[in-house]
């Protein structure tokens, strides 16, 4: 069942960063190291007004996560203007995953961006992650930019 996540479940979305932020410095170690999301940003987006975190919750327990911000665009004359939203993280513990929980949440993610009148979602997703790319691309995301960097 998704939800959104209220103050109790800060400890579990705590526990699923480490595991996330962990999975994430094995595959960009130069950028990315083993550690907490800070409560605190846990909290400020729970209580924000365009932003929610909700969660996916198997058996009482708090299996995923998706983090959703809904997002103006700038008003510049070459953009189209709107609304979006921006998928910042999403997150499924590796015992949960292939089970369909990443599924219901990107789901839940597009109902929560309609509701906000938001004209897409955008997200982004590490090259060398292709289970993820794989999900996206099953649920209608296209390529859209790639990032590069040149370690010096």
């Amino acid at each position: 069942m998704v939800r959104k996540a209220t103050n109790n479940d800060i400890s579990a979305i705590a526990e699923l960063y480490r595991e996330q932020f962990r999975e994430m410095a094995k595959l960009i170690p130069d950028f990315i190291k083993e550690g907490d999301q800070s409560t605190e940003f846990i909290e400020n987006t729970i209580a924000n007004e365009e932003s929610d975190i909700l969660i996916y919750e198997n058996d009482d327990m708090i299996v995923g996560f998706i983090l959703l911000q809904a997002k103006t665009r700038p008003n510049f004359e070459f953009m189209h203007p709107g609304k979006y939203c921006y998928i910042m993280d999403i997150s499924v513990t590796e015992n949960h995953r292939g089970k369909g929980f990443g599924t219901a949440l990107m789901n839940a993610a597009k109902d929560w961006a309609k509701e906000r009148d938001c004209n897409f979602i955008n997200l982004d997703v590490l090259v060398n992650n292709p289970y993820a790319i794989k999900l996206y691309e099953k649920l209608g995301f296209i390529p859209k930019a790639q990032e590069m960097y040149c370690k010096l």
